[in-house]
């Protein structure tokens, strides 16, 4: 990057677009847009924009932080229905009862506090698009009625008696194993397939480091604009740092990373001080060399350590994750863990 020049996030944005990314040359980058040069993404989002036009329910699946939102944004934006309702709901941030209210709505007196009637996102959503952000987390009641809504189109407010039926496209988002949680019989099968009609799974940012120069200067810009605008670009060196990072929080947390950056930096150009600590220290734990004198016992251990540790970094402490992507059960994976005196917890993300 020059770091001579300022640059104009408008004439970064056709730069990108001549360089062959999946973006279009405009003054801004839509909301569901995708700034890569990655072939799998670009393969990706070119079967999305052919599953948009027609009515299938949609599962997206990937890590934490990785833009399964902003997918389905684009999902919606890009089909027959992108002049109706775009709905959301986290079903994680929610308790059961209260899930199940957001849902489907209740009437007046359905409950304590149920003061007046409600609708619920179903209806909000009715002739538009319904997207379940992590569709894991709904407990097995809620389950069984989604079941009912994607099987039927129809359904009852809670407290309610009359059947309601909307033209919904549902698209759900897990970051999470389906498969597992059916095996742990915390998901319905049934559901899953039902929700499984075309999967789209979003690749972690490690998979595409090719793509974290081009998120760097677009984040500047855009982070840099709503600071003050005093920040032009990123020197080689800090940028080194941030592609080596495995970024276990994705693109998420590189947008938090370079925000933070942005407002803390001592001048117009981000430097190696800029970059935090964790980006710059994130090998302590995966470099111990063998000490001098260590025998193969040791030697074995020190291995097996940095070797966990680095598929720790790489699913950011999901345990599942972790076992599959090593070869081992997961309660091997913990027997490991335990002897190796490695703590998982600490490599779990934190909202």
């Amino acid at each position: 990057m020059n770091s001579q020049q300022q640059v104009n996030p408008d004439d970064f944005i056709d730069r990108v677009a001549l360089q062959g990314q999946v973006i279009q040359s405009s003054s801004k980058v839509d909301s569901c847009e995708f700034i890569t040069q990655n072939a799998q993404v670009r393969h990706l989002l070119s079967q999305a924009d052919r599953v948009a036009k027609a009515p299938a329910t949609v599962l997206i699946t990937g890590e934490s932080g990785t833009g399964k939102e902003v997918l389905a944004k684009r999902l919606h934006e890009r089909s027959p229905r992108h002049r109706a309702a775009f709905i959301r709901l986290n079903c994680a941030s929610l308790s059961e009862g209260v899930l199940e209210s957001e849902l489907f709505g209740h009437e007046k007196g359905a409950f304590t506090g149920a003061i007046r009637q409600r609708l619920g996102r179903f209806e909000q959503a009715d002739r538009g698009t319904l997207f379940l952000d992590e569709i894991g987390a709904a407990d097995l009641r809620v389950q069984l009625r989604l079941l009912r809504v994607l099987q039927e189109r129809e359904f009852e407010r809670v407290g309610g008696t009359e059947t309601l039926r909307v033209d919904v496209r549902v698209i759900a988002a897990t970051n999470v194993d389906l498969q597992e949680e059916i095996r742990r019989g915390n998901f319905r099968e049934d559901l899953f397939y039902r929700l499984n009609v075309i999967q789209l799974k979003l690749p972690p940012l490690r998979q595409r480091k090719g793509d974290i120069p081009l998120l760097v200067e677009y984040f500047i810009h855009k982070l840099g604009a709503r600071n003050g605008g005093r920040i032009r670009t990123v020197d080689t060196v800090a940028l080194d740092h941030l592609s080596a990072y495995p970024w276990p929080g994705n693109v998420r947390q590189l947008e938090n990373a370079i925000e933070r950056m942005v407002v803390l930096a001592g001048g117009a150009i981000l430097r190696r001080a800029d970059v935090p600590e964790e980006v710059l220290n994130w090998r302590a734990d995966e470099e111990e060399l063998v000490a001098d004198g260590e025998g193969f016992r040791e030697a074995r251990c020190s291995f097996e350590r940095r070797f966990l540790c680095s598929a720790l970094h790489r699913y950011h402490g999901v345990i599942s994750q972790v076992a599959e992507a090593v070869g081992l059960s997961r309660k091997s994976l913990y027997a490991k863990l335990e002897h190796l005196e490695i703590d998982y917890e600490r490599y779990r993300l934190r909202s």
